[in-house]
């Protein structure tokens, strides 16, 4: 009786690729953002017409809250459910307007680009054994760094400016304070020559003898009164 062997080969299957990063919320899907804005405009919109309660709407009306009050809490019902309607219409007009859940979802889309970035740049800097000298990303930067970066060029603009003012004043300050040097000069040189005329003047008068003195006084009236006739 012949044997029949049956050879079984047993095949592995190829290990799965790794699963893709999730992707960023779309438009029409609101995001964790744009999920906690609604949830937020929803709470407070629940909150104000929990605080909208019959006692303080009856308080406003009073002859028909003691008239009728039943048809002015059937009227309460349908002003808070109607008021509550209205303001969410309201508020999803705006949105929709503003395409707000569009504009939320892309912030979303770029914090989880930067975070994976510098996910990424963490983990180059811990396979190579460290900083290396390797260039920072500029998202990791303080935010004064960065904006100081951006200033440093009008700065240095304005400084060489600045400094070119301040040596022109400067220069200006040494030629006037020169004039005013040459100025002071003039007016004791003068000041002196006046001194000198004095001097002469004095000494003339002191070297005159009392009745050459009292003469010269006799012609200096006569003079004057004779201007004066003449006047």
């Amino acid at each position: 009786m012949a044997t029949t062997t049956i050879t079984t080969t047993t095949t592995h299957s190829p290990s799965p690729p790794p699963s893709p990063p999730p992707q960023p919320p779309t438009l029409s899907l609101p995001g964790p953002r744009a999920t906690a804005l609604l949830s937020l405009y929803n709470d407070a919109i629940a909150h104000l017409l929990k605080t909208l309660t019959y006692p303080h709407f009856a308080a406003c009306f009073p002859t028909p809250s003691f008239a009728v009050p039943g048809s002015m809490k059937a009227l309460h019902a349908q002003f808070t459910a109607k008021l509550g309607e209205q303001l969410h219409a309201e508020f999803d007009r705006l949105v929709e307007e503003r395409e707000a859940v569009g504009a939320l979802n892309g912030l979303d889309g770029l914090v989880e680009e930067a975070r994976g970035r510098r996910e990424r740049a963490e983990r180059g800097r811990r396979e190579t054994g460290g900083e290396g000298g390797a260039a920072v990303p500029p998202h990791t930067l303080p935010p004064r760094t960065l904006y100081l970066s951006h200033l440093a060029p009008t700065l240095r603009r304005y400084h060489a400016e600045t400094q070119q003012q301040s040596e022109g004043v400067r220069a200006e300050n040494v030629e006037i304070l020169a004039r005013i040097q040459k100025q002071r000069e003039d007016i004791a040189a003068r000041v002196a020559g006046l001194e000198q005329v004095v001097a002469d003047v004095d000494a003339c008068v002191a070297a005159l003898r009392p009745e050459e003195l009292e003469v010269l006084r006799e012609e200096v009236r006569g003079v004057d009164e004779g201007m004066r006739m003449e006047v």
